[in-house]
């Protein structure tokens, strides 16, 4: 590392000619609100990122006597983003867990190169499923290319459990456009079940025709499995095997009624005819 890089590297540490701090917030495991504070320089957070530059020109900056406070990421996070600033190094000692956190403020204070430099270190790891779903939102929210091809990646093994879960039910419609793309790309799941997911997914949130707004949105996720038909009400013509299966025990028990009530019937003829024979015979004595 160059030495002006572990001078940098040596402020941040030590705080020596600092002119503001940085608090982060959090609750830790106790459900204690915590704080950590960073003893940064404003030149090289406002040479680094321009919301940094804004937020010193705010008055509310001044009055809090130069301190930025912050609550929307874990202090660790905020120390990785600061190490960046300062050396322009990707460290190696970072875990899966706090690249969510890591994409978010690289959103934040418009640095798409922080969270680039990271994304190469995360292909090989093995990804909990909580954060493939995060970073899958993370990536569509904020439209990263890049960053949706690696999800896509370690989405797909994922697919079967997340739609045999129904997590995909929580997606917004723009989510589950991306998430059947990707699916349909990588063909691993027939199209009949992903349609059935589909129809799950419509009914699940409600997307028929009263709803039009959200209901042509959905339509248009339809149109990745070409022209669908849809039932009068706006439901997805799409059968699935427990549909056939409750129609066929439904029809089942159709017939044994209308057989029963045949048999009760043909009963109720035979013993009224027995009775109005009975009474003959007793008019003829």
């Amino acid at each position: 590392m160059m030495f002006c890089k572990l001078r940098r590297l040596e402020l941040l540490r030590s705080g020596q000619l600092s002119d503001c701090d940085l608090k982060v917030w959090y609750t830790n495991k106790s459900m204690t609100c915590c704080c950590r504070e960073f003893k940064c320089h404003r030149i090289l957070l406002a040479s680094a990122s321009e919301e940094f530059e804004s937020m010193f020109r705010e008055t509310d900056f001044n009055k809090s006597k130069l301190v930025i406070n912050v609550n929307d990421a874990m202090p660790d996070a905020y120390e990785t983003l600061l190490l960046y600033i300062y050396t322009y190094e990707i460290y190696n000692d970072i875990q899966i867990e706090m690249f969510p956190d890591l994409v978010y403020l690289a959103t934040k204070y418009k640095m798409p190169d922080f969270v680039d430099g990271y994304i190469g270190k995360f292909v090989d790891k093995e990804w909990p499923m909580s954060t493939v779903l995060k970073m899958f939102q993370l990536a569509n929210e904020h439209n990263r290319p890049a960053m949706m091809k690696l999800v896509g990646k370690k989405i797909v093994p994922m697919a079967k459990r997340l739609i045999s879960d129904n997590s995909f039910l929580k997606f917004t419609v723009k989510e589950l456009h991306a998430l059947m793309l990707i699916l349909k790309g990588a063909n691993t799941i027939p199209d009949n079940e992903l349609l059935v997911a589909l129809k799950r997914y419509q009914k699940c949130n409600n997307l028929y025709y009263r709803n039009m707004c959200c209901f042509q949105q959905f339509v248009q996720v339809t149109h990745l499995f070409g022209g669908l038909l849809f039932e009068p009400d706006g439901t997805l013509a799409v059968k699935d095997d427990n549909e056939t299966e409750e129609a066929e025990v439904a029809a089942a028990a159709t017939a044994a009624g209308a057989e029963a009530a045949a048999g009760a019937e043909a009963i109720r003829g035979s013993t009224a005819r027995e009775s109005e024979s009975e009474l003959e015979s007793e008019c003829e004595l």
